[in-house]
Parts: C-alpha cells; sequence; structure tokens
C-alpha cells in the first residue's frame, strides 16, 4: 500500500487492516499484525471466526446469484481492499453482476 492518503496512520491499528490479517491478506502494516496477535493471544478463535464470516459471505453471495437471481449487490465497507471481496465470488457465478459500493470514497458503477 504505498502513497497512502496522509489521513491514514499506519502506526496506529485499525480493525479493517487486522480482519486483512486475519484472512491472510497483504493489506496491513506493522501496527495491524502487532495488535491482531494480542488478539489472538487473548481470543485463538478470532482467527478461525474471521475466516468463517468470509466463508459464509462466500456462500451467501453464491446462493443469491445462483437461486435467488440476485445480480446488484450494495458493498458497504470501509474500502479497504481485503481477500475473497463479495465483488469477485459474484462475477464468478454471472458476468453481469454489478456492484454499488459506499464508503469515504463514493463509487458507483
Amino acid at each position: 500500500m504505498s502513497d497512502l492518503p496522509p489521513e491514514i496512520d499506519t502506526s496506529r491499528p485499525h480493525p479493517a487492516r487486522m480482519y486483512d490479517f486475519f484472512l491472510g491478506g497483504k493489506n496491513h502494516f506493522a501496527a495491524d499484525r502487532e495488535t491482531a496477535k494480542t488478539v489472538l493471544a487473548s481470543a485463538p478463535t478470532t482467527l478461525v471466526a474471521a475466516r468463517e464470516n468470509r466463508a459464509f459471505l462466500g456462500r451467501a453471495v453464491r446462493y443469491l446469484v445462483a437461486e435467488a437471481g440476485i445480480r446488484q449487490f450494495l458493498d458497504i465497507g470501509t474500502g479497504l481492499p481485503t481477500t475473497g471481496r463479495s465483488r469477485h465470488r459474484s462475477r464468478v457465478r454471472h458476468r453481469r453482476c454489478r456492484r454499488s459500493r459506499r464508503n469515504r470514497r463514493v463509487t458507483w458503477w
């Protein structure tokens, strides 16, 4: 993550970047990793919970696309990239799926 906006303080942990760490992603910094490791030391099931949460998201999106015919998704998040995003999961099932993303930088498509 280069060329970060000045308001992003990489010396302080952020829950979304810690979540990315739990998922095995690459969009986190030393402060996020250190705090995430502290969390894991006191609550080791956090890692499994984060990964199961993401797996559920995948199953839910696949069902909605394949069985319910949903083709549009509203993705509400922090705007930080993470692994296994719903956008990718829905487009795998149906190429006409579209997403609207609403976060700090508003992007609609």
